[in-house]
């Protein structure tokens, strides 16, 4: 039995979730929300057609939102006020449900078939598969959106999660830092855990490329991860639809 759970297993059993062929888990890092309001409603409806596609297709999607700068704002005020890490992961959830809403209500607008609500854990958005798109923010204090993705992908026997950040590929090292860091195109599980590094205690707002603790549970589970520029919505797609793209793919040995 998986570490996800016998209710997430009883779930995909009683749903049928087994057999739903193209089922994709994405992981959207807020940072693809920043920009001015134009940016962001083109890039939601540059998202909204890649979802109509893939839902005519009858491949089913589910979305975990990130809280990218609202949550590093609002967790750097309030590290000023408490040193409680559970409350402030709590702030950077509230932060992610508020991208995810976003998101949510911009995709239902124009007519995109979503789930009812936005589901508040990993047995609740199980739950909702096939009602339509799934879009979630975070769900408890410990668990980033990267995490909560690779749970969710692995509960509900998806074929990959796909993360959806603002860098093109998993680098060396940081290229921010580092000018002569280089590009990766494919890589194991375990070449990734060298670069994110070992899943130790979490730290709200923490940024990584993947969750440490993410791809812990995505190595132990031998679940496909892709890494795109969540901006790049013709890489986006293609990885979405298991085409060659734009990243990178992560894959068991």
């Amino acid at each position: 039995m998986k570490p996800v759970g016998i209710l997430y297993e009883l779930l995909i059993d009683i749903l049928g979730l087994g057999s739903v062929v193209g089922t994709r888990v994405m992981a959207l890092g807020g940072s693809l929300l920043s920009g001015n309001s134009d940016e962001i409603h083109d890039w939601i409806m540059g998202l909204a057609l890649i979802l109509e596609r893939r839902d005519s297709e009858g491949s089913a999607t589910a979305i975990v939102v990130g809280g990218g700068s609202t949550a590093r704002r609002a967790i750097e005020a309030a590290s000023t006020l408490t040193s409680d890490r559970d409350a402030l992961d709590r702030i950077g959830i509230a932060a992610t449900r508020l991208n995810a809403s976003l998101i949510r209500e911009g995709l239902s607008g124009v007519g995109i078939r979503v789930s009812e609500v936005s589901p508040f854990s990993i047995e609740e958005a199980v739950s909702s598969a096939g009602k339509g798109v799934i879009v979630m923010g975070g769900t408890a204090p410990g668990h980033t959106t990267d995490c909560v993705a690779i749970e969710l992908a692995i509960g509900i026997n998806a074929e990959s999660c796909l993360i959806a950040t603002n860098v093109s590929h998993v680098y060396s090292s940081d290229p921010s830092l580092d000018s002569e860091a280089t590009k990766i195109m494919q890589m194991s599980h375990e070449e990734l855990r060298t670069i994110v590094g070992e899943a130790t205690e979490h730290e709200a707002g923490g940024r990584s490329v993947v969750d440490p603790v993410g791809a812990m549970r995505a190595r132990e589970n031998n679940l496909n991860l892709d890494v795109v520029d969540g901006k790049d919505l013709v890489a986006l797609e293609s990885a979405l639809s298991g085409l060659p793209f734009s990243g990178t793919s992560i894959r068991g040995e």
